[in-house]
């Protein structure tokens, strides 16, 4: 588990390749989506989601960011490896990021849900990345664990 909050958001901009602007909508996203993945892989501070509107969202980690006008690409104690397999999600568009990142929170609430039931789930909250979530799943769902090491 690595530290403080402006860690894991700056993870999320070396990720991104860029520094990100908290006032701008789809960085937020982006913060949102990486900071739950990164989570979901062990690091970070742990924050609470909830599914919402465009995936899984923390109102207490969104008061973090809130704290801060631009997420600048500085040093960070997540690994590279994690930093690498997150570049790789985000490089196929914040709408895979936004897929992969609600199919991981179904199969992680649903642990007794079948591989189709999760794709169904993700299906029906996301009908307009079918595709997105179509890729996502046939990763996640294809493998018996989310960690980047298992990812790659």
């Amino acid at each position: 588990m690595t530290g403080d909050t402006s860690d894991l958001l700056n993870a999320v901009a070396i990720a991104c390749g860029r520094d990100l602007e908290v006032g701008e909508f789809d960085d937020r996203l982006t913060l949102q989506k990486g900071c739950y993945i990164l989570n979901s892989w062990g690091y970070g501070p742990r924050y609470r989601f909830n599914m919402y509107i465009r995936g899984p969202y923390s109102s207490e980690l969104a008061k973090e960011y809130y704290k801060y006008g631009t997420i600048a690409r500085r040093e960070t104690n997540v690994p590279e490896e994690a930093l690498s397999r997150l570049a790789e999600i985000f490089s196929k568009g914040i709408g895979y990021a936004e897929a992969y990142a609600t199919v991981l929170m179904i199969r992680s609430n649903s642990k007794d849900a079948s591989k189709e039931d999760v794709l169904k789930r993700a299906m029906d909250l996301k009908p307009r990345l079918k595709a997105e979530v179509a890729e996502a799943a046939a990763c996640l769902l294809s493998r018996s664990t989310s960690t980047p090491a298992a990812l790659s």
